[in-house]
């Protein structure tokens, strides 16, 4: 009768049914488990998803000329980045600052042991945690970033092609917050998928498991440095070449 009443409890401790008279006739009417019987011999519900709160894209644009201003600019250009069992929990901006912080220095102090070895956990705590301003992306260095990826009919991304181009570039924005703090050179920091070079892999293709960014600076950083400067021919010389007309009227 043990093996039975060690069953039962096995039974109730996974979410299985439980057979009541099992435990009446090895306890004696009484359960051991300090449970009632009655209680023993309800089924276990399984969890079931929330009902759906979120408004779907399709129901924003069908209301969207009925909303505000305010109401139409939220839509228009702020996201929501769900979490949660069923998708129903909206990460507000303090867990966002939180998750950020949290993943920017366990980076930091890994790249740190790296370089200072023991001691990168008492200089982590003496950095600022706040990101070089240089290295903060504004809209058109997030398009400069995604110009060489390719998009289908309706101009939507790849999401594994959006995830390794993203993850390689904060590869490299990394490397320069820890340059910047360890005042060590970003052209030492090694690219650590260019260290077995192989002639047959293309690391540029961004399809290949191999892929890998060949600048070494962030894409801001890599704007600014390539920047297209012309000159303007176009205008008037006659108030610019000052000099010319200066010695022109010594000799009149």
């Amino acid at each position: 009768m043990a093996k039975a009443e060690k069953a039962a409890i096995d039974r109730k401790k996974f979410g299985g049914s439980l057979n009541t008279s099992v435990l009446s006739n090895v306890t004696g009417g009484k359960a051991k488990t300090g449970i009632q019987p009655v209680k023993l011999g309800m089924a276990v519900k399984k969890l079931q998803d929330a009902p759906i709160r979120l408004l779907k894209e399709l129901d924003c644009e069908a209301i969207f000329p009925e909303l505000c201003k305010k109401c139409q600019k939220h839509v228009s250009e702020f996201v929501h980045l769900t979490c949660g069992r069923g998708g129903q929990h909206l990460n507000n901006d303090i867990e966002l600052e939180t998750l950020i912080k949290e993943v920017n220095y366990n980076d930091l102090l890994a790249l740190l042991t790296v370089e200072k070895g023991s001691t990168a956990k008492i200089m982590i705590e003496t950095i600022d945690m706040h990101e070089p301003h240089e290295i903060m992306y504004t809209r058109e260095h997030v398009a400069e970033l995604l110009k060489p990826l390719e998009t289908d009919y309706y101009g939507r991304y790849e999401f594994d092609d959006l995830q390794k181009m993203i993850l390689e570039d904060r590869r490299l924005r990394m490397n320069y917050w820890i340059s910047k703090v360890t005042h060590k050179p970003i052209e030492k920091f090694k690219n650590p998928n260019l260290l077995n070079m192989n002639e047959k892999v293309n690391r540029k293709d961004i399809k290949n498991p191999y892929f890998s960014l060949s600048r070494i600076l962030p894409i801001s950083l890599h704007m600014e440095k390539n920047k297209d400067i012309r000159t303007d021919q176009h205008f008037d010389k006659l108030h610019f070449d000052y000099k010319a007309r200066y010695l022109q009227n010594e000799q009149d």
